[in-house]
């Protein structure tokens, strides 16, 4: 619905301006033009800080599986060790 109602709010005050509005018109134009770029800058830096967020998030569980490999490892590896230990080897 906003979108809706700041669509007819651009395109009506470009129809003034193309029709020859005043200088006001024309100001309130630039104005919503400017407000509109603005909230899109916004987005988008929200988007790519939330994508830098994401990324982050995916190498902090890429470590922790690492690491939960390297304790697996070490848990096989102490087994076995307890294996031959047992067996005399």
């Amino acid at each position: 619905m906003k979108k809706i109602a700041l669509s007819v709010l651009v395109a009506s005050t470009v129809a003034l301006a193309a029709c020859g509005g005043g200088a006001a018109n024309n100001s309130a134009a630039a104005d919503v033009n400017a407000a509109a770029a603005n909230a899109v800058e916004t987005m988008n830096q929200a988007a790519q800080d939330m994508t830098n967020q994401g990324a982050a998030v995916a190498n902090e569980m890429n470590a922790a599986a690492g690491q939960v490999q390297d304790a697996a490892n070490s848990m096989t590896a102490t087994a076995a060790n307890a294996t031959n230990a047992a067996a005399g080897h």
